[in-house]
């Protein structure tokens, strides 16, 4: 079935039922303020020369563990060795 034309069906606008338009609501956003950092130079400065004077590997904790296996005072796990190598180096068990 086809409808070509709505006999009487004009609506005048003013019989139209709309909602009535309500005003835009604005939202304010309070500005807190951005934590400000106190940035110390000096002590930054200060705290990378000191880094750069250590050793990356201590070698007398080196000798000491080496020389402790060599006598067979310090025993190697070697289940845990490889079980913290494996998740190092993937991520998991």
């Amino acid at each position: 079935m086809k409808i070509d034309k709505v006999a009487g069906g004009h609506v005048t606008q003013s019989s139209l039922n709309h909602a009535p338009q309500k005003k835009p609501v604005s939202v304010s956003v309070k500005s807190t303020p951005l934590a400000q950092v106190e940035v110390n130079i000096t002590a930054i400065e200060q705290a990378q020369a000191d880094m750069q004077r250590l050793s990356d590997v201590d070698l007398a904790k080196v000798a000491k563990v080496r020389d402790a296996l060599a006598k067979g005072e310090l025993s190697l796990d070697t289940q845990a060795l490889s079980k913290a190598v494996l998740q190092f180096h993937t991520g998991h068990d």
